[in-house]
C-alpha cells in the first residue's frame, strides 16, 4: 500500500516570503498541494538578511497561513537561497576507473564528482550544489550516464554554486527561530526550473527568467544541463520605487498603483489619451495621471532588465538560438504586456511560467510568483525518494558541505 508523505517549501523571497505543503505517496510522485502561504518580506535585501526579527515574522506569518489552510504542520521544509552573493564556476576531476574489469560503478561516479568539487575557495564560502554537467570516459566526451560503460579514465565536468556562509547561516537561522528544521537549501533557479521547465525545453534550449523583487535570476538550459546561471541586481521593487519618485508618493501606495495599474507599452494602446485616476490611492482630489507616462516609467525599468540579461546571454553565447524561448516566473512575471515586451526583444517565444505536473490549488499552480516554492517541494520529493542524483540533469548535493550545514542547522534549533 502507497505511504503518503508530507513536503513543505519555504521561499525567503525580497518582497514575499512564501510557503508551500504537499503530499505524495510512494505510488504517486506527483505532489497535491494542500497549502499555501505568502506575507510581506521586510528583512531582506538582495538576498541577505538585513533584519532578522523581521524575517523571523515574516517566515512565521506566511507559515502559519498555509498551515491554517492545509492542516499540516510544518516541522521540517526545503529553503531556496538566491541573492547576488551566489556564484557558479565550472569545475573538473579525473579518476582511474577502480574495477579490474573496468566497468563504470556508482562508486566512480561519486569519486569523480567528489575530485571535481575539491576547488580552492575562501574561508566565508560554501558549497551549496555541485550540478555534473557530462562525463568523459577516455576522452569520449558528452557521455551522460557512464554507469556500465568500459573505461580505464573517468572526467566529470560539474558546475559549482556557492554562496556566502554567513548569509546562508543567517536564512537557516530565521527558518529555525520559527521551530522548522531545514531540510536542505536548494538554488532558487534550480527549483524553479523543476517547477515550470519541462524535460523538452532543457533538451532543446530555454531561458528560465524569474522576475523577482530585490532581484531577478536567469538560468539557461541546454541538452538536458543548467549550462549558466546568474543573479541579476533588477527587480520589480525597482519599479515600485521608479513609481514612487514619479507620483511623490510612499513605497506602498506605489505598490498599490503598480498592482493596479501597471503595464508595459505592449499591453496598452498608447495613441489613445487615457488617464489613470489616481484620487482615492493618493488622498488627493483629482489626481489623474495620463497612462502613457505611468506605461514609460515602467518599461524603462523592463527595458534596463532585459538588456542586463542580454548582456548576460552574450557570456555563452545563445542570444537568439535557444529554440523552447524564455519562460518567465516570479512575482514580475504578472506584469501586464511583459511577455509580449519579451518576445519582441529576443525574438524569441515567450510564456508565462505555470508549475507542471502539480495538482491542488489551481490559483497556486497558476501563479509564477510560487514557481520556486513548488519548485521546492519537487526537488525534496526527488531527494527522498530517490537520493541524491549524480548523472546529469540537477545536483547532488557535496556531501562535505552538506554535513557542515546539517551541523549549523542543529546549532540553530530553539
Amino acid at each position: 500500500m502507497a505511504k503518503q508523505h508530507i513536503i513543505s517549501g519555504i521561499d525567503i523571497g525580497n518582497s514575499q516570503v512564501k510557503a508551500i505543503i504537499a503530499r505524495f505517496n510512494t505510488d504517486n510522485l506527483t505532489p497535491e498541494i494542500l497549502g499555501a502561504g505568502s506575507a510581506p518580506s521586510n528583512g531582506l535585501r538582495k538576498g541577505a538578511v538585513v533584519d532578522m526579527e523581521e524575517t523571523v515574522e515574516n517566515i512565521r506569518t506566511a507559515v502559519q497561513r498555509a498551515e491554517a489552510m492545509s492542516g499540516n504542520q510544518i516541522k521540517r521544509a526545503y529553503l531556496a537561497v538566491n541573492g547576488l552573493h551566489i556564484r557558479t564556476q565550472i569545475s573538473r576531476g579525473v579518476i582511474a576507473v577502480s574495477r579490474a574489469d573496468n566497468e563504470i560503478s556508482q562508486s566512480d561516479i561519486d569519486r569523480v564528482i567528489q575530485a571535481a568539487s575539491v576547488i580552492s575557495m575562501p574561508a566565508n564560502r560554501e558549497i551549496i550544489h555541485v550540478v555534473p554537467r557530462n562525463y568523459i570516459v577516455d576522452g569520449v566526451e558528452y557521455v551522460k550516464n557512464p554507469i556500465g560503460m568500459k573505461g580505464v579514465r573517468l572526467e566529470a565536468e560539474v558546475l559549482i554554486i556557492d554562496g556566502l556562509s554567513p548569509y546562508l547561516r543567517n536564512m537557516a537561522k530565521c527558518v529555525n527561530a520559527v521551530g522548522i528544521e531545514v531540510s536542505g537549501l536548494v538554488y532558487a533557479p534550480l527549483a524553479s526550473s523543476l517547477a515550470v521547465l519541462d524535460k523538452n525545453q532543457k533538451e532543446y534550449g530555454v531561458i528560465n527568467l524569474d522576475f523577482g523583487g530585490g532581484t531577478s535570476s536567469l538560468a539557461v538550459f541546454e541538452e538536458s544541463d543548467m549550462l549558466y546561471s546568474s543573479v541579476l541586481p533588477i527587480g520589480s521593487r525597482h519599479i515600485t520605487n521608479d513609481l514612487a519618485v514619479l507620483l511623490r508618493t510612499s513605497i506602498d501606495v506605489a505598490e498599490r498603483v503598480k498592482l493596479e495599474h501597471g503595464a508595459t507599452s505592449d499591453a496598452e494602446d498608447l495613441r489613445k489619451k487615457s488617464e489613470v485616476d489616481l484620487s482615492k490611492l493618493l488622498g488627493e482630489d483629482n489626481f489623474r495621471l495620463p497612462k502613457k507616462q505611468l506605461v514609460r516609467a515602467i518599461d524603462a525599468r523592463v527595458h534596463e532588465l532585459f538588456d542586463v540579461v542580454g548582456n548576460e546571454l552574450k557570456k555563452i553565447p545563445r542570444g537568439g538560438l535557444l529554440p523552447a524561448g524564455i519562460v518567465l516566473s516570479g512575482g514580475g512575471a504578472n506584469l501586464p504586456g511583459i511577455a509580449l515586451l519579451a518576445k519582441e526583444r529576443f525574438k524569441l517565444p515567450v510564456r508565462i511560467a505555470r508549475a507542471l505536473h502539480v495538482d491542488g490549488i489551481a490559483d497556486i499552480v497558476d501563479d509564477p510568483s510560487f514557481a520556486v516554492a513548488i519548485g521546492l517541494v519537487m526537488w525534496g520529493i526527488q531527494s527522498e525518494s530517490e537520493g541524491p542524483k549524480s548523472k546529469g540533469g540537477f545536483s547532488s548535493d557535496n556531501g562535505e558541505s552538506f554535513k557542515k550545514l546539517k551541523e549549523w542547522f542543529k546549532n540553530f534549533l530553539p
